[in-house]
């Protein structure tokens, strides 16, 4: 048989093998175009300032929900969105330059793709409650501006203040990696942490939210999230007129009807030498006014040089008297309890006056640190921190009104550490309800479904490789073994001729 007749055969059973061996070797995806870098923008329209905040995430999300992580921000220039309300048009022109901003920071093929939010907080529900109508037409006017952005617009509206503290316990818990962390492995997994409780102080009013237990049945007012396939549900219990502008007036309006007949008002939670002139209509104004009786009330333009003595016996005692007459909020464990009951957990205490206590009073006892921040005078306070003299001298009452809700009101044990912590930021971000609602709303956005190739194992390959060169290397063999056996057929033949004759 010639090597013409063999090597048709020979190339059939090279392919099989080849075909055979393609088809029992796993293979893997291997993307072909790395995951896009996908952006939000939520702007934060609160009391005195909007701020606008550009976070990013991966395409590639954990159960439906995205790994986010704050990229930048951009404080709006000028006061906060209601305070526009005698001239909405004017309230989109203040945020043109922040969205401007945030043109150049996120890459313009990602511009129609970034979501766009507003949410309005404190001063927004408070004026929607009195003027409707204002509220509405400034909703309205920032809905223009932010359509006419090149980003895709999801909404402007007001939060209600259970929605943004349960995002803002979210955000809380995400920084914290209670919700969701990396292993030792670099794979996600569920927290075993457990969740933290979360006590903020507004402007207007103070709140604890605290997830509930499966087993319990959530109070009135609660809110359900979905996240990275959990679903937790999250209870605020909120006191309103307890937020550290409130808080500030009613002390002063206390103090001034204590005094009602001298003009120089002397106030125990504020540093010595530290002075204001007050105007009574400032202070007792609203619906968190306090009046012991309507006898002898000053008139709204009365003015009281109000100056502080810095005493904290005196300053606990008013702290006190005001939580005492408090009707708008529910101090006492017995009918706490009644209503909402955290379970027994870690929780943190927002508050710059206790951020600014654990940093530069040295006092493992809270009490005492409380006392010793009362004591300090102007001097040291402002020695100690670039913040406004105004804000400083307020941080005494504020401090003591956390302690005795905490201790008083919430029960919360401030002798262990590890139950309950004091501060201002969490990680590298400034808590807030923003990271917790993008978080959310990514549940709702689409993933990206990357292009992907059919990969080997280098390992894998190589034995292929390997095996083609010596199927390659036979089939030769074999085709030039069996041409040299019939060029020597040839030659005995021709010698064998030569021989005969």
């Amino acid at each position: 048989m010639s090597w013409r007749e063999l090597l048709p055969p020979w190339l059939v059973i090279v392919a099989g093998l080849t075909g055979i061996v393609l088809l029992c070797v796993s293979t893997k995806d291997v993307p072909t175009t790395p995951l896009r870098t996908k952006y939000g923008i939520i702007l934060d329209a609160g009391p005195s300032h909007t701020i606008l905040f550009i976070y990013q995430w991966t395409a590639n999300k954990a159960n439906n929900t995205g790994l986010i992580r704050e990229c930048s921000s951009c404080t709006v220039q000028g006061p906060g969105v209601s305070n526009y309300s005698d001239s909405p048009q004017k309230v989109g022109k203040s945020l043109e330059p922040c969205l401007h901003w945030a043109q150049s920071e996120i890459p313009a093929e990602q511009h129609s793709q970034t979501p766009l939010y507003l949410g309005a907080t404190a001063s927004m529900r408070q004026l929607n409650l009195t003027h409707p109508t204002l509220s509405d037409a400034l909703l309205a006017a920032l809905t223009v501006a932010l359509k006419s952005s090149p980003f895709d617009f999801q909404g402007a509206q007001i939060l209600s203040s259970l929605d943004e503290e349960a995002f803002n316990w979210v955000a809380v818990n995400y920084v914290l990696e209670n919700i969701i962390k990396y292993d030792w492995r670099g794979q996600l997994v569920p927290s075993r942490k457990g969740m933290a409780g979360l006590l903020s102080l507004g402007g207007t009013s103070a709140q604890l939210t605290s997830k509930m237990e499966e087993k319990n049945q959530a109070p009135k007012g609660g809110v359900r999230l979905k996240l990275y396939g959990q679903t937790h549900k999250v209870y605020t219990h909120q006191c309103p007129c307890h937020g550290t502008d409130q808080l500030r007036s009613r002390l002063l309006s206390m103090l001034i009807q204590d005094q009602r007949n001298v003009k120089t008002i002397s106030n125990p939670c504020w540093p010595l030498t530290y002075s204001q002139e007050v105007q009574w209509h400032s202070v007792h104004a609203g619906p968190c006014a306090v009046s012991d009786d309507t006898l002898g009330i000053p008139s709204p333009e009365d003015m009281f040089n109000v100056t502080g003595s810095s005493n904290s016996t005196a300053c606990r005692r008013l702290v006190q008297n005001l939580l005492n007459s408090s009707s708008s909020c529910s101090f006492f464990k017995q009918s706490l309890s009644s209503v909402f009951k955290p379970p027994w957990t870690r929780f943190l205490v927002i508050s710059e006056a206790l951020d600014f206590l654990r940093e530069t009073v040295s006092s493992p006892d809270l009490s005492q640190a409380v006392d010793k921040l009362c004591g300090m005078s102007v001097k040291e306070l402002a020695k100690e921190s670039q913040t406004s003299l105004d804000t400083l001298a307020d941080y005494c009452a504020v401090s003591t009104f956390i302690f005795h809700l905490s201790t008083k009101g919430y029960t919360f044990d401030f002798h262990s550490s590890a139950r309950t912590e004091f501060q201002e930021k969490i990680g590298d971000i400034s808590s807030g309800w923003t990271l917790g609602y993008l978080l959310n709303l990514t549940n709702t956005i689409p993933q990206d479904n990357p292009s992907f190739l059919k990969g080997i194992e280098p390992g894998v390959w190589s034995l292929l490789l390997i095996l083609f060169v010596v199927l390659l290397t036979g089939s030769f063999m074999r085709i030039s073994y069996r041409v040299m056996v019939r060029e020597n057929s040839f030659s005995n033949r021709n010698s064998s001729v030569f021989d005969d004759n």
